[in-house]
């Protein structure tokens, strides 16, 4: 769990409600060569006049118009995209794909990107992803979002992993500032497949198992306050116990004054998993509304540049209302402020999965591998979100995950929520944590 994003997140939980963005874990297809040119884009500079290019806004025309003589941008021609002042609450331009159908398919990497100049460089917010107008038809639910300060070109880039084939309406979807004046100029629109690093395999046993219950090993993070989340429990050294077959349970009890306690244990200090290792634990994990399960992981340097500066991955969380929903998500700092969180969170293609059966039903593995170069998670050892320091570094974040990262097992409980329909106690159950170095073990 993060150390100051809590509160949004949980306001995002509520509001999305029965409607999630949850998706399934997807079973990896082998690669295969595509059926169409590499470049799934149509008329990504407008070399060829305005074909395939559109766009709209709820309120206010966007005006689109081809440019020549580009300086300074990976391409001679573009598009110019340009409004006055106007309300609304969207806006965006579309760029046709060759063979959208045939374009994409699951399991393979793919590589989006676009090339883009805010005339005024006014920090207005602008965003790439694959799908129709209507934010729909996607081939993989991932986007990126950029906010230029300054009038140059600026690359806007995502990797990601197919998670389903494309629709006849699938285009390259370029969100605009939906309520203000802008004039944008944008070439070098492509989408490919492409080849990238990956986590290596690795055979034999983890090189190390971390149990529970040493004191060398393993402290508490004690008491109340909220935890920067507007977490309503205390923290004891009394909610945890090791049971016979070596596992943590930690569980949260209520007293009869209402009063909630619970447990959050942390190697902070103690030990650290060194970058280039792939971490995974089998937990099963209560559910409930408010009940809030986590294992997760900080970057050591946590006590000299504090959060987010140090890095975070949270390997599994659980939101009790929604008791099928595996979440994880990464937070690193922006590279112009070391104070702000910009995080690939729940709403990232794969960040979200729906296992179809209850969190507390029976244990399942959750996993990550991180490097200097990459992210990514498991869930009972299928990959579920991927994330490149390639495209974290282009969009305007720092990557911490070079460096050893200690763990944190916890659960919280949210405030705001209404519990009062939750029967407590409630226990979540961590098996030994097993570490892999040099890669993953599958």
């Amino acid at each position: 769990m993060s150390e100051s994003v809590r509160i949004l997140r949980r306001c995002l939980a509520a509001a999305l409600g029965a409607l999630t963005l949850a998706t399934p874990v997807p079973a990896l297809a082998a690669p295969s060569s595509p059926s169409v040119s590499p470049e799934a884009v149509l008329n990504g500079s407008a070399a060829s006049g305005l074909t395939g290019w559109s766009a709209v806004g709820e309120a206010g025309a966007v005006r689109v118009t081809r440019l020549t003589g580009l300086k300074g941008a990976p391409a001679s021609t573009g598009v110019q995209l340009s409004r006055p002042a106007a309300s609304g609450r969207w806006a965006y331009a579309l760029v046709k794909l060759q063979s959208p159908t045939s374009s994409f398919t699951a399991g393979r990497t793919y590589r989006m990107s676009a090339w883009l100049r805010d005339t005024a460089g006014a920090g207005r917010r602008y965003g790439i992803l694959l799908g129709n107008g209507a934010q729909q038809s996607r081939p993989a639910p991932v986007a990126e979002y950029v906010s230029p300060t300054g009038s140059g070109w600026r690359l806007i880039t995502r990797t990601f992993v197919a998670t389903a084939a494309g629709s006849a309406d699938t285009a390259f979807y370029l969100g605009l500032p939906a309520g203000s004046a802008f004039t944008a100029q944008v070439t070098g629109v492509s989408v490919r497949p492409v080849t990238v690093r990956e986590p290596a395999r690795v055979t034999g046993d983890p090189a190390r198992v971390i149990g529970f219950g040493d004191p060398a090993v393993w402290n508490h993070d004690l008491g109340a306050g909220g935890w920067g989340n507007g977490e309503v429990q205390t923290y004891t050294a009394g909610n945890d116990r090791v049971d016979d077959a070596g596992r943590l349970e930690i569980t949260v009890r209520r007293a009869a004054d209402g009063t909630l306690t619970s447990g959050r244990l942390t190697t902070d200090g103690r030990l650290a998993v060194p970058s280039g290792s792939y971490v995974e634990s089998s937990i099963t994990a209560p559910v409930g509304a408010g009940v809030w399960p986590a294992f997760w992981m900080m970057g050591v340097s946590k006590r000299t540049v504090g959060w987010p500066a140090c890095g975070e991955l949270d390997v599994f969380e659980g939101t009790g209302a929604q008791p099928t929903l595996a979440r994880t998500s990464a937070h690193m700092p922006s590279a112009g402020n070391a104070a702000v969180d910009m995080p690939y969170g729940w709403g990232e293609g794969g960040a979200t999965v729906d296992l179809g059966v209850s969190l507390d039903a029976a244990p399942h593995r959750y996993g990550v591998y991180f490097d200097a170069d990459v992210v990514r998670f498991y869930v009972d050892r299928r990959p579920t979100m991927t994330l490149w320091a390639s495209d974290a570094v282009a969009s305007g974040r720092r990557w911490p995950f070079a460096q050893s990262q200690f763990l944190i097992v916890n659960v919280a409980v949210a405030g705001g929520v209404d519990t009062s329909a939750t029967a407590f106690p409630k226990t979540m159950t961590v098996e030994p944590i097993a570490v892999w170095k040099g890669g993953v073990p599958f």
